[in-house]
């Protein structure tokens, strides 16, 4: 196990060639060519006076990056390499009248190779307005038409290509919800996330959900039972997904302990394929982790907010001399592309 362990870290990897990593902190974002962090300009699309703009954690290798806004729900779509961006216009289904509230989750973001197109998946939940939101819309709560008002939830997804939304049917898989623990990852075509499900298996309740850009159909992986995600909430179980030498990678910890497991999904779809194949540690005043490397390498925050790599196989520590609130790591490569009109 131990040779397998270090053939899976020390063997060539052809997806991370020319690849760097961008290190978002905040409302900065540091890219990492070589070894040093170096601070990138953020467009400011919308010229706003004091923008605020996240990365959609799904990230793209193929060097096109989604950014939203963390002041109102505006998308950009950024080329870093050119310092294009292409704003994303808000989809018909967002003209609804002022008494139908919705809120939007943004699941993915990623690269459609069968088509060459660059697609965002999101999910948009409808719900009627509270008292005080029509005090604060200036209309009467008791003269809601609620016979028109929508309580519904639906997919959809952006294309590039086309410049338009595009309503998924989903009557045919009504087991994936949409996510809202923000835990996303792109990965050879596919947008990953950790969902609540529909299942009929006793004490089932989340799984891999996966979405593929290029078919747009929806499926699951289920988590083995020696992954006991369901009892997060008692025993503050905690897990992060990451990609691990090209392949989808479960870390899972209890908040409080200086122990990591790391899990290693060998084929999307199929639960038996899950391996357990680390445990770090002990690693002692650690927040969390909050990526990987190229090279076998995890990215931690400490409890003082100081980030700093563990290298899977020296089993060493390598200080980064930067701190920051909520970062995640993205796999960058330069891409040429150009938005258009």
């Amino acid at each position: 196990m131990s040779i397998f362990r270090n053939n899976f870290i020390s063997n060539h990897h052809s997806c991370y060639e020319d690849t760097s990593l961008l290190l978002p902190i905040g409302d900065k974002v540091f890219h990492s060519p070589y070894s040093d962090m170096v601070e990138l300009d953020l467009p400011n699309s919308f010229l706003e006076e004091n923008p605020h703009f996240g990365i959609l954690d799904s990230g793209s290798i193929t060097g096109i990056l989604c950014l939203y806004s963390l002041n109102n729900d505006r998308i950009v779509f950024w080329n870093p390499t050119t310092k294009e961006f292409k704003v994303i216009p808000p989809s018909p289904l967002e003209s609804v009248p002022p008494y139908q509230q919705f809120l939007i989750f943004l699941q993915g973001f990623g690269y459609d190779h069968v088509s060459d197109d660059y697609k965002l998946l999101r999910r948009v939940s409808y719900f009627p307005p509270s008292f005080g939101d029509c005090e604060y819309l200036g209309i009467s709560y008791d003269d809601l038409p609620r016979e028109d008002i929508i309580h519904d939830s639906f997919w959809e997804t952006y294309s590039l290509r086309s410049k338009s939304w595009k309503k998924l049917d989903t009557s045919h898989d009504s087991s994936v919800r949409g996510s809202y623990l923000g835990e996303r990852l792109y990965l050879d075509g596919k947008c990953n996330w950790w969902d609540y499900i529909d299942s009929d298996l006793p004490d089932v309740k989340s799984a891999l959900a996966s979405f593929d850009l290029a078919n747009e159909v929806f499926f699951t992986t289920l988590i083995p039972l020696d992954v006991p995600i369901d009892v997060a909430d008692e025993y503050m179980f905690y897990h992060h997904l990451v990609e691990l030498c090209g392949f989808i990678a479960l870390i899972t910890w209890i908040i409080g302990t200086s122990t990591f497991d790391i899990s290693i999904l060998y084929e999307v779809g199929v639960k038996e394929s899950w391996t357990k194949l680390f445990i770090v540690g002990p690693l002692f005043c650690i927040e969390r982790p909050i990526g990987t490397g190229k090279k076998g390498g995890i990215f931690f925050t400490k409890e003082d907010g100081e980030i700093f790599l563990f290298n899977l196989s020296t089993q060493k520590i390598e200080e980064l001399g930067i701190q920051g609130i909520y970062s995640h790591v993205l796999f960058y490569r330069k891409n040429f592309l150009s938005f258009g009109g």
